[in-house]
């Protein structure tokens, strides 16, 4: 047996590791899937000027990222993606919205929409600098 770091692994050889743990949590939770998914923000011509795009879990929606470009920030596009990822969950029974972010990028704009932190990683990538995450429960189970 040989343990091997590498800087650079190949698709085939994460996707064997990601298929391993994927049987070994089909024991537990046999009905799991993944969906992805995004809400895109167009100007007039289709060019994306911000969106938010996640993954949906049986239960929860993962947001993975929320941009918008700066001329569209401080408007309520932001707001009006999260009421509408929020309105897609109550339609499908989506329990559960999770994200994370840092310090420097949106906590305060999580917190205005009802999130709670759940958790945070102190001096993350840097001294200063926190990951947080956050949950918000649409329907009690």
């Amino acid at each position: 047996m040989d343990i091997i770091f590498t800087h650079s692994p190949n698709s085939e050889d994460i996707d064997c590791i990601y298929q391993g743990l994927g049987d070994f949590n089909q024991r537990f939770l046999p009905e799991i899937t993944d969906e992805s998914f995004a809400i895109f923000v167009r100007d007039k011509s289709g060019e994306i000027l911000g969106g938010l795009t996640g993954l949906i879990y049986i239960t929860l929606v993962q947001i993975r990222f929320l941009w918008l470009s700066e001329k569209l920030r401080n408007q309520g596009v932001g707001s009006a993606l999260m009421e509408r990822i929020e309105l897609i969950c109550k339609e499908r029974e989506i329990s559960n919205i999770a994200v994370d972010t840092y310090t420097f990028q949106a906590p305060k704009f999580y917190e205005s929409h009802g999130f709670k932190e759940i958790g945070r990683y102190k001096d993350y990538l840097r001294k200063g600098v926190d990951k947080i995450f956050y949950q918000k429960v649409l329907i009690d189970n």
